[in-house]
């Protein structure tokens, strides 16, 4: 930002200070006991919204700054050709106006509004549903609580994690207590980059029967859950983002035992329990789901999971079980999600361009997400159980 003019310098400063600001309400609000879950999220995605709005005004404000100086030193170089000739005490610092508008200048000619507007498929006020529309397109975030997935603001994401801890003990009457001692340490997880570039002819655009920008944006945003989804169940060490399958305990049931049963399921919910930890999601891969689905109790032909108009899918002893295609066949985890934690740097978000193929009239969609790991407060968190192969 070095070559940024002040005005430029200024304006992102000021979004900055904003963006602090609200980052900060948005950890008051994640700490106050006095609000319920329901409102927690509420204000969360609300200050969410607020603070990448000022996250890219800042970014917009610095890039155009950027823009000016290098068609300013472009002018400058220039010598003063474009200025015109009848005017020799013309200010040479102006001369850069007679090559091209600025990126500014620019976008305030094509805008109908503020010049920093003309850059999003969608207005501040709608753009907030790419929040809810990933956590409704993942089925991974579908089965964590609000408070698992945590906005962060650096370039890695830390989690505390207790690695042991001395426990309580009896004391005889007039003793002295001992001290405890808790051992802690953390995990750290950089911030990493999902993105893809969607490119459209102008025609096609204007000629479609379908609101083509929205399919547009819809997919890229599909793909892009697909992804994390993808490493959230199976990444290991290697993979940019580990997933639950590699942190968690894994079962592998005894020979004879082809499918997962809901017997199997109890017994997952038992060890959870058993860490006082609180069992609240069942992903299944696609062949275990459908086994659970079609699973009945010995004898009677009735559904295991209860008559399908109770959506025996759906549920088991009311936790939700969701498919995914990314788990490997056979296999289907018990997790408690509160103790699942993701971090979110940058919500997904979709920009267009119309400059960057200018000569070939096409349309540029580019999706960015930025997430920072997925991390189990305990392996006992997570119950893996993977069914015999014969």
């Amino acid at each position: 930002m070095t070559d940024c003019p002040p005005r430029f310098k200024a304006h992102a400063k000021a979004a900055l200070e904003k963006r602090a600001n609200l980052v900060a309400e948005m950890r008051a609000v994640r700490d106050d006991a006095n609000l319920s879950d329901a409102e927690k999220r509420e204000r969360i995605e609300r200050l969410d919204v607020d603070i990448n709005g000022y996250e890219a005004e800042a970014r917009d404000a610095v890039e155009r700054g950027e823009r000016e100086a290098e068609v300013r030193s472009l002018g400058s170089r220039a010598g003063g050709l474009f200025a015109p000739t009848g005017n020799r005490h013309q200010d040479k610092g102006d001369s850069w106006r007679g090559l091209m508008p600025s990126a500014n200048e620019y976008r305030e000619l094509i805008a109908e509004n503020s010049p920093s507007s003309g850059g999003y498929t969608v207005p501040s006020e709608t753009a907030s549903k790419y929040v809810d529309a990933l956590k409704a397109n993942s089925t991974f975030l579908r089965g964590l609580p609000a408070d698992s997935i945590v906005p962060f603001n650096s370039d890695t994401f830390s989690v505390p994690q207790l690695v042991s801890s001395t426990g309580g003990d009896y004391v005889e009457e007039g003793q002295t207590i001992p001290e405890g001692e808790m051992v802690w340490g953390e995990v750290k997880f950089e911030a990493k980059k999902i993105g893809r570039i969607q490119w459209a002819s102008s025609e096609v655009l204007e000629d479609s029967a379908v609101n083509l920008r929205n399919v547009i944006a819809g997919n890229l945003l599909r793909d892009a859950s697909l992804k994390f989804d993808a490493d959230a169940f199976t990444g290991s060490g290697t993979n940019p983002i580990r997933g639950i399958l590699s942190q968690g305990v894994s079962t592998t049931l005894g020979a004879g035992k082809v499918t997962v049963t809901y017997d199997d399921l109890a017994d997952a919910v038992a060890r959870i329990e058993s860490m006082n930890g609180t069992p609240s999601v069942v992903w299944a891969s696609v062949d275990m789901a459908a086994a659970l689905r079609k699973e009945k109790a010995a004898g009677s032909g009735t559904y295991q999971g209860g008559s399908p108009v109770d959506s025996p899918a759906s549920t088991a002893w009311g936790l939700p079980i969701l498919p995914s295609a990314f788990l490997p066949p056979k296999t289907v985890a018990v997790a408690d999600g509160s103790r699942i934690m993701v971090g979110i740097r940058r919500n997904a978000s979709v920009k267009v361009s119309e400059d960057a193929r200018f000569d070939s009239d096409q349309i540029g969609f580019r999706l960015i997400m930025r997430v920072a790991g997925v991390s189990l407060a305990e392996t006992s968190s997570a119950q893996i159980m993977k069914a015999a192969a014969s």
